[in-house]
């Protein structure tokens, strides 16, 4: 296979553009040519249309006159008849008669009586004494449409009579009158062929069609004249429809059509030339842009070959300077640039050593900050549940102090064989009690050294109901002293996610303090876990006043509290979007003043033994 690879240069890129550009501009120019052509041609089709019109209208008025006139000789024919009956009077009716069929008009006279009164209403208004002319569409005969002329003769009563012209409007009347215009012309009434001087059927299907349209019936019906175009086979047709009125207030459509076959013709003759003449222009015009840019383009192939040749690394390359112009002066502006370079390369290798060191530098103090502010958090926490957990510690020391001076009361002065078995029973007592508030007393430990251990950084995976379920353990207790309850919707059968139970048993204690300080006077936590697609969510909502909106958007700022001096760092929340990022999850709130705060932790889902986001994973 032959496969054609063209430059890719600028001067070949400019030249493409420019042949392009030129190519589009020639089309546009054609096509507006070509629409300026076909308009034309079209509105001289439309002009020998309306000209058809004119003549056929003419010839219509023509005819109406002649009719009109055959009947008003005949009717005074009639009368000298009835006067006096002389032979000049019957050699002027013959000739008048003869004249008359020359032009295909029917003379006849029609008494009142006569059953072809009914035939033609035209007929009543003569036999009233008024002269008429009119059209008349009849039933049957060589054309349906007939231009009826009566001319009143006289007489009284049933003895009145008319002189009628007709001309019947059928197929050698068309054909007569398409010679005389130069087109076909056809009479039609909604779809029903009346007549036609056409010897196609496709064309006289087509003007059936179109003229049967409901919308185009009506706008025959108000008087419109109709012009449009269809294709037939073998040639294109144009067409104008004019309304005839018929005396008794019917509407036929004359349609006067010719072919468009000179058009089209005349229409693709201009389209070849002026497509061969904008080829030619085109094809002349990039030659010469070729040459002019091939002139142009040659320094800036030297300028390509040294910019190359430093893009490599081979500073201070430099390329001939010609002549003045600005090409010459881009090449001098490189050639010193280039010479320049290759000091300031040098330098920016050295700073570049240098910032690399400092950056590795604050990265680690970074790192050592952001773990102090979680230990300072922590620490932070600890204080906050510190007198809670005093308080649970106080009471079980309490009860022991009260058994153990029960029991120093029960055996003070006396003799062991001197106690009866129910003392003895009730001193077992005392001494079980002692060990249940003991052990009691290890489990708060426990828990408290559990929390406050020195966390790692390293991630395994976590189960987070099991996460913020000990957390709420741990917590209960001392909430319970502010009137705050936990209410739990755990969400079953939760995928593990990659994490440190210790960071984020932070997080969750930090929501749950900052949920019950938000409510002074006692209310209710909900905590809910669920999963959406590939994302574990933990939500922690309260019933407190909420949080006003322009406090709202600072909550994750470091060091911004509205605790009073003293009761809070302003860590606490930052602290925890950082743990939560380095999760590979994120953190939000939604608030509602007067209703309480929501806060969102959501955790990707860990999929097998895959890396943690951020640490190290347990081995």
């Amino acid at each position: 296979m032959i496969s054609l690879r063209f430059p890719r240069t600028l001067g070949a890129r400019i030249a493409g553009l420019f042949a392009f550009l030129l190519v589009v501009v020639t089309v546009a120019v054609s096509v507006l040519i070509r629409e300026f052509v076909r308009r034309d041609l079209e509105k001289g089709t439309r002009d020998s249309l309306l000209n058809m019109q004119d003549r056929m209208a003419d010839s219509l008025e023509r005819n109406r006159r002649e009719a009109s006139l055959f009947a008003e000789l005949g009717a005074q024919a009639e009368r000298s008849e009835q006067n006096a009956a002389d032979r000049g009077s019957a050699m002027f009716q013959v000739t008048l008669v003869e004249e008359s069929r020359l032009r295909g008009i029917r003379l006849e006279t029609v008494a009142s009586g006569d059953s072809r009164e009914l035939q033609a209403t035209v007929l009543q208004r003569g036999f009233a004494g008024m002269p008429t002319v009119d059209y008349v569409l009849v039933k049957g005969g060589a054309g349906r449409v007939h231009l009826v002329a009566a001319a009143p003769v006289g007489g009284i009563e049933r003895d009145r009579r008319v002189v009628t012209a007709t001309l019947p409007l059928g197929r050698e009347f068309l054909r007569k009158e398409s010679r005389a215009i130069g087109g076909e012309v056809t009479l039609l009434q909604r779809g029903d062929m009346l007549a036609t001087s056409s010897s196609c059927f496709g064309c006289t299907s087509c003007l059936r069609q179109v003229l049967s349209s409901p919308e185009q019936w009506r706008r025959m019906e108000e008087g419109h004249p109709i012009y449009f175009t269809f294709e037939c086979n073998p040639e294109p047709q144009a067409v104008v429809a004019v309304p005839l009125r018929t005396f008794d207030g019917q509407t036929v459509a004359l349609a006067l059509s010719r072919s468009r076959l000179n058009e089209r013709n005349a229409l693709r003759n201009a389209t070849i030339a002026v497509a061969g003449i904008g080829a030619s222009i085109t094809v002349a015009l990039v030659c010469i842009f070729l040459f002019l840019v091939s002139r142009v383009v040659r320094p800036l192939r030297e300028l390509t070959r040294a910019a190359s040749a430093i893009a490599e690394g081979r500073y201070g390359e430099t390329v001939p300077v010609r002549g003045d112009d600005e090409v010459a002066v881009l090449s001098g502006t490189f050639n010193r640039m280039s010479m320049s370079m290759d000091n300031a390369m040098r330098e920016i290798s050295d700073w570049n050593r240098l910032l690399e060191t400092r950056v590795e530098e604050k990265k680690r103090e970074l790192e050592e900050v952001h773990l102090r502010m979680i230990e300072v958090e922590r620490l932070a926490a600890m204080g906050q549940v510190a007198a809670g957990i005093a308080h649970e510690l106080n009471n079980p020391l309490s009860g022991m102090m009260g058994y153990s001076e029960l029991g120093i009361e029960l055996f003070r002065d006396r003799k062991p064989e001197s106690f009866t078995p129910q003392e003895l029973a009730r001193m077992r007592g005392y001494f079980d009690n002692i060990c249940g508030l003991t052990r009691r007393c290890r489990d708060i430990i426990l828990d408290m050294l559990k929390f406050a251990r020195q966390p790692t950084e390293e991630f395994s995976l976590q189960s987070l109901n099991d996460l913020v379920g000990e957390t709420l353990a741990f917590l209960e207790n001392q909430l319970r002293q502010g009137n705050v309850t936990f209410r739990t919707e755990y969400s079953p059968a939760l995928p593990p996610f990659q994490g440190n139970a210790l960071q984020m048993q932070q997080v969750f204690t930090n929501l749950v303090m900052n949920a019950a300080q938000a409510m002074p006077g006692g209310g209710v936590v909900f905590v809910r876990t669920r999963r959406s697609g590939e994302r574990l969510e933990a939500e922690f909502s309260d019933t407190g006043s909420g949080i006003p909106p322009e406090i709202l958007r600072r909550v994750f700022d470091p060091f911004f509290t509205t605790k009073p001096v003293g009761e809070g760092t302003g860590l606490g929340l930052s602290v925890s979007r950082s743990i939560v990022m380095r999760h590979g999850g994120e953190i939000s709130v939604s608030s509602a003043v007067g209703k309480g705060s929501t806060f969102t932790v959501v955790l990707p889902v860990s999929h097998g033994n895959s890396a943690a986001p951020h640490g190290k994973e347990k081995a």
